[in-house]
């Protein structure tokens, strides 16, 4: 664990070596979030709407102007083979 102050702009430095763990480096966003008890940090992961589930993805690929997940395109194929 590790203690730091607050400085007055509302900074913390995070330590280096939790840097290096997740592989953040200067410019770098993270996300960040909170429940009852924490505040939570959390390196910034590009997530997705599906067009076809209406859910939020991790990964996905872009047709057209939609995002379609992997169980968006398994839908589509299923879809498709049932025609």
């Amino acid at each position: 664990m590790h203690t730091k102050r607050i400085n007055n702009s509302g900074r913390i430095v995070i330590p280096k070596e939790i840097l290096e763990m997740f592989e953040l480096h200067e410019g770098d966003l993270v996300d960040v979030t909170h429940n009852d008890r924490q505040i939570i940090l959390e390196p910034h992961r590009q997530r997705y709407v599906c067009a076809v589930t209406g859910k939020v993805a991790d990964e996905a690929i872009r047709i057209g102007e939609a995002w379609i997940s992997k169980e968006g395109l398994k839908q589509i194929v299923k879809y498709m083979s049932d025609e």
